[in-house]
């Protein structure tokens, strides 16, 4: 185990193929002729792709062989990439209050 830590093919396994982005729904293709969505609605699907995303990261980190501290680079790694999808998931969120007080400042 410490030899494949040190050597990186652990993190590269366990990162491999993810992007942070769920898996396509077989109906997308129905949704690309749907209605324009609101502003307010296209951040709320942004806010709960992001939410996803850290939720997905936050597992991987807790999956992350022990110990859960600095000294593990395979940890710090996912825990890394978790605290970036939080950001996104704040900047979301963010996006989704500006686009509700717009609507009511209409």
């Amino acid at each position: 185990m410490n030899a494949d830590v040190t050597s990186g093919t652990l993190l590269q396994s366990l990162l491999a193929g993810f992007d942070g982005r769920p898996a396509k729904a077989p109906d997308d293709a129905k949704r690309r002729f749907a209605e324009p969505l609101s502003a307010v609605d296209a951040a709320k699907q942004l806010v709960d792709k992001a939410k996803r995303a850290a939720d997905i990261s936050l597992d991987r980190a807790k999956a992350a062989p022990k110990p859960h501290e600095i000294t593990n680079p395979v940890f710090v790694a996912l825990f890394d990439a978790h605290q970036r999808d939080r950001e996104v998931l704040f900047a979301a969120m963010r996006a989704l209050d500006a686009a509700r007080l717009a609507v009511k400042g209409q």
